[in-house]
């Protein structure tokens, strides 16, 4: 969609909402320069206005938006919201096949995440997007959501889920006969898929990524007989075509982090957790009242995972008697579902990752990564430990934080909830 046809059609949404159906010039020139992705006081600076009288334009303009779409419409999003309000409107024959994919019908906000993906989808210049994080944190809820919103842009919608590791011919041979229209492809190859991404506009959606990545010290290695996924990815990531594959995961795929960049058609998307608010809504969802407060505290202790406040969210209705306070007071034990779920992402790692892991935990404050290889037993290279120290970040099971003061250090840390379970991990393997 070009600027003249955004404002053509905007124009057409005011009139059938009983609005001035005409844009006036300086409407018009501030949704030229908005839809060129320049500020509001770039704007100013061109067009010789003040700053105050621009943003008042642009402000009213999206305020009636909102109003005729029924959605926040602002500066940032307005060109996803107009591309879906085109694409929704004209006769939508995708064809769709969910394959098995969740229940989205109960979704918590990801607003920002979603319009975020949608600009990078809707130019059709952006052939691969990862969306990764640790387990739990909704990356598989919101390419759900995301490609429902998106689907009428598309002439097949097929998303899959590699859970359990299903070899790259059998995913071929699955979707190729619905990308071709035959009972049986003739050609199950990674070419004939990519002729088939060149020639058809296709979304497709990879979930659980990790289920076909190693274990170990180097995250991203495919495990033995699925490196044709490797080349499959890489295909899609380098060769022209008209098509967007997504992927979620804990981990990512070697050589997708390379690809990946803001002016590149490989894009990434780390998932970090929930605000208070939305806690509060999950919570609300399970039958309990908490205060902002008290959702900022699970929210810390938790690192925002949506899923872990779902446990607590149990535990505290079956153990605690829907008493928020009394859990909170009790001092936040790691529990079983949320422990299980630790353990599958602890078990892994590497001995060397898993060393680490507890020398952060023993070390919570102030463990620079300098300090952490002087006193790190056994001893390792440098090179082990910044490979090490890279794959714990990229399954996000540490951080990175920065003081801010002249002599500023990176230290490395852990969120409360994985603390807390390291420490009692540690102690059982002393017992």
């Amino acid at each position: 969609m070009t600027a003249q046809e955004a404002i053509a059609l905007i124009e057409h949404l005011l009139q059938s909402a009983n609005k001035k159906h005409k844009l006036n010039d300086i409407q018009s020139l501030v949704l030229l320069e908005t839809w060129q992705g320049h500020s509001y006081q770039e704007i100013a600076d061109r067009l010789l206005y003040e700053y105050d009288y621009i943003k008042q334009v642009g402000s009213h303009l999206w305020r009636n938006l909102s109003q005729i779409l029924g959605e926040k419409v602002s500066k940032q999003n307005l060109q996803a919201v107009l591309r879906r309000y085109q694409h929704s409107s004209a006769p939508n024959n995708c064809i769709q096949d969910w394959g098995e994919a969740i229940d989205v019908s109960q979704f918590y906000n990801r607003q920002q995440e979603l319009e975020t993906l949608e600009t990078w989808i809707s130019g059709n210049s952006t052939r691969s997007i990862g969306i990764f994080g640790i387990g739990g944190i909704g990356k598989t809820s919101l390419s759900v959501k995301l490609a429902q919103q998106i689907q009428s842009q598309f002439e097949f919608v097929i998303w899959r889920s590699l859970q359990q590791a299903p070899r790259l011919d059998v995913i071929l041979s699955n979707i190729l006969p619905i990308l071709t229209g035959s009972s049986a492809a003739k050609n199950n190859s990674i070419h004939a898929l990519m002729e088939q991404l060149r020639q058809k506009r296709c979304l497709l959606i990879f979930d659980n990524l990790e289920s076909i990545l190693q274990a170990g010290n180097r995250s991203g290695q495919y495990q033995p007989g699925y490196e044709d996924y490797g080349l499959l990815l890489g295909r899609i990531a380098d060769e022209s075509h008209q098509s967007c594959l997504i992927l979620t995961g804990r981990e990512q795929p070697g050589g997708f982090a390379v690809r990946s960049g803001e002016n590149l058609p490989v894009r990434l998307l780390k998932l970090f957790g929930v605000s208070p608010p939305v806690c509060q809504q999950i919570l609300a969802d399970k039958g309990l009242k908490a205060t902002l407060l008290q959702c900022q505290v699970l929210v810390n202790y938790f690192g925002g995972n949506p899923l872990a406040i779902k446990i607590a969210a149990t535990t505290i209705k079956n153990i605690f008697c829907g008493d928020i306070h009394a859990f909170l007071a009790q001092g936040n034990t790691v529990f079983s579902d949320l422990w299980d779920l630790l353990d599958r992402q602890f078990d892994r790692l590497s001995p060397l990752q898993q060393q680490i892991m507890y020398w952060i935990a023993i070390n919570q404050e102030g463990l620079t990564p300098a300090k952490l290889q002087a006193e790190i037993l056994p001893k390792v290279s440098g090179r082990q430990l910044m490979e090490a120290l890279e794959s714990l970040s990229e399954r996000s099971l540490i951080e990175y934080r920065r003081s801010g003061n002249k002599t500023a250090s990176t230290t490395l840390m852990l969120q409360p909830a994985i603390f807390e379970y390291i420490i009692e991990r540690l102690i059982q393997t002393a017992i």
